[in-house]
């Protein structure tokens, strides 16, 4: 028994134990617990603290924002403010831009009006004086006659004083317009959309017209490309002409390399002259007064290099400049090219008549009177012919009659007719065909990023595809262009699909025969359009048609317009010289004006020495 209980005492003290052993466990574990939760709670406290903290930045930076916002709104405000007011600035100046060229068109007409006052009051003093003199030899032949007896004497002197009249009357022509006096070199340019040249001439040698083949960067060709590449500020030009197309890029891989869009060439400026939609204009980066200004600063260097070799005259006294503006030219442009010839220092005052005007179908008119006529056998009074200009830019057409010969003298039948037509609307057809093939995207990126790839392929078209091509299916070979080559930057612009097919060809684009045809018709009908509107205007019989300018190179043109009108005209010819013929012509014009010889009858003539006085 005793045994027993000592064996449940020692188990009790042992339970006992171990009871106190897990409350004691218990006890720190709590305690822990509790210092957990104790920092929690400053966790917890310090969290809402750092929340308070937040909520009252957040309420500040609302506030802040606010009060931002609303220094924005008010700078927005600001800013449209002035954006009106920039506007209103842009078309208050260009209104008095538009004001200040229109006083200066009518200050030429009312200088022109005076001069055609002197050139007529001069004229009346001449016939007055003739007149004196007529009566004063009545006067003496009747005092002679009432004489009884008439001597030898009497005879001879009567001779002398009929001799002395007819003398004086004979000459009454003889004294040059004293504005023209000091002319030694007459100077005619064609300054075309694409391609600009000039002939030339001294007075004393009319028959010798020389046209300049000597370009920098180029011998041999009688035209130079119209074309400027600049400075990166576009303040100087770098290069020009047939130079300026034949730079590369410099990184052709970085497609974030504005330097090359930069430094593209600057084209096509003279289209932003003349009464063309806004879409057909060229977007330039800078003013297209000063691009027409530069151009002409750098050809007039070598058109004075040019005379300078030839004579030691002085080129603002002894030179008579005329250019060829196309026919749907304004007063306003014609204003506007003597602004940019004065600011090019091709002659020293801006209202000089050293410099004169003549539109390209009459310049062409009057080469083609000179020399094809003649060589047709039609330089006959009464011979009616057609000029169609096919340049870069535009087509103009004019319809002549021939009604003088001594000198030749021409009269425009019916107001000649025009549009934008001329080559580089082929060349726009052919960037129409790329966008099918490649996207639009990749095109207008090549054009801004990549210009001179963008030019190389027009170049590479114009070159082997547009210039050869005569409409005949049997002639024309399948051309490949080879756009890894030409244009590798476009590779990148491309979108997947475009891609894994040009991938599978290799990136050569196949051009055939219709595809070519496809992109001369449009701008060819609109040509046969032109010609067939002048003929249905026109009420005289027409003999002879005459193709110049640098477009009446193309074979199809030629071809399609025999096809269209060969029953109609019996001759239709492109002149020999057709590249040259309306600078030539504009030299012909110069003489004429040097010499009082009226080539075109002046009140048919929109831009000659010799235009009237218009209503005010």
């Amino acid at each position: 028994m005793t045994n027993e209980r000592s064996k449940d005492d020692s188990s009790e003290n042992l339970l006992s134990d171990k009871s106190n052993e897990v409350i004691e466990k218990l006890g720190i574990s709590y305690y822990e617990i509790n210092n957990k939760f104790i920092n929690l709670l400053e966790e917890n406290q310090k969290i809402k603290q750092q929340y308070k903290n937040l909520e009252e930045k957040n309420h500040e930076n609302l506030r802040l924002n606010l009060e931002l916002n609303k220094r924005n709104q008010r700078i927005l405000h600001l800013n449209s403010k002035l954006i009106k007011e920039n506007e209103e600035t842009i078309r208050i100046n260009y209104e008095l831009e538009e004001e200040l060229q229109e006083k200066d068109i009518q200050f030429v007409k009312l200088q022109r009006y005076i001069s055609n006052l002197e050139k007529q009051r001069n004229e009346k003093l001449k016939q007055l004086q003739q007149l004196e003199m007529m009566s004063q030899n009545l006067e003496k032949n009747l005092g002679i006659l009432k004489l009884d007896e008439i001597n030898e004497n009497i005879i001879k002197t009567f001779k002398e004083n009929n001799e002395n009249f007819l003398s004086s009357f004979l000459n009454k022509d003889s004294e040059k317009s004293l504005s023209y006096s000091n002319i030694k070199v007459v100077v005619g340019l064609d300054f075309g959309t694409t391609h600009s040249g000039f002939s030339y001439c001294h007075v004393a040698n009319k028959q010798d017209i020389c046209s300049n083949e000597i370009w920098p960067g180029k011998v041999g060709k009688f035209k130079i490309n119209t074309i400027l590449r600049y400075d990166d500020e576009y303040d100087n030009v770098i290069l020009w002409g047939a130079p300026a197309l034949s730079k590369k890029p410099k990184h052709r891989n970085n497609k974030n390399n504005q330097d090359d869009e930069r430094n593209k060439p600057v084209e096509l400026f003279k289209l932003c002259l003349g009464n063309i939609d806004d879409y057909l204009r060229p977007k330039l980066p800078v003013d297209y007064k000063k691009a027409i200004t530069d151009y002409l600063k750098e050809i007039g260097k070598v058109i004075k290099d040019t005379i300078a070799t030839h004579w030691k005259i002085n080129f603002f006294e002894n030179v008579l400049l005329v250019f060829t503006v196309p026919a749907e030219y304004s007063e306003k442009d014609s204003a506007i090219i003597r602004e940019c010839a004065y600011n090019a220092n091709l002659i020293n005052d801006k209202f000089s008549e050293n410099l004169q005007f003549i539109t390209a179908p009459e310049a062409a008119a009057i080469y083609c009177m000179e020399n094809e006529l003649r060589k047709c056998g039609l330089l006959n009074i009464g011979t009616t012919f057609m000029v169609v200009d096919c340049g870069g830019g535009t087509v103009d057409i004019t319809t002549h009659k021939l009604v003088g010969n001594n000198p030749l003298q021409l009269k425009e039948v019916t107001d000649s007719i025009g549009d934008f037509c001329g080559s580089t609307f082929v060349d726009k057809e052919f960037i129409k065909f790329l966008r099918i093939k490649l996207g639009d995207r990749a095109i207008n990126l090549l054009i801004n990023y990549y210009y001179d790839e963008f030019q190389c392929l027009v170049q590479e078209f114009c070159k082997n595809i547009k210039m050869p091509f005569t409409g005949y299916g049997s002639e024309f070979n399948n051309y490949i262009l080879d756009i890894k080559y030409i244009a590798p930057s476009l590779l990148q612009y491309v979108n997947e699909e475009i891609r894994e097919k040009m991938k599978v060809n290799e990136w050569l684009i196949e051009i055939n025969y219709e595809d070519v045809k496809c992109m001369f018709d449009p701008i060819i009908e609109r040509i046969i359009y032109l010609i067939r509107a002048q003929l249905e205007n026109s009420q005289e019989c027409c003999s002879a048609m005459f193709l110049v300018g640098g477009f009446s190179e193309s074979k199809y043109l030629q071809k399609r317009i025999k096809q269209e009108f060969h029953h109609m005209i019996r001759t239709l010819s492109v002149p020999d010289q057709f590249i040259t013929a309306i600078a030539h012509g504009a030299v012909i014009c110069g003489l004429s004006i040097k010499s009082n010889d009226h080539i075109i009858s002046s009140e048919i003539l929109k831009y000659t020495y010799a235009d009237e006085m218009e209503e005010w």
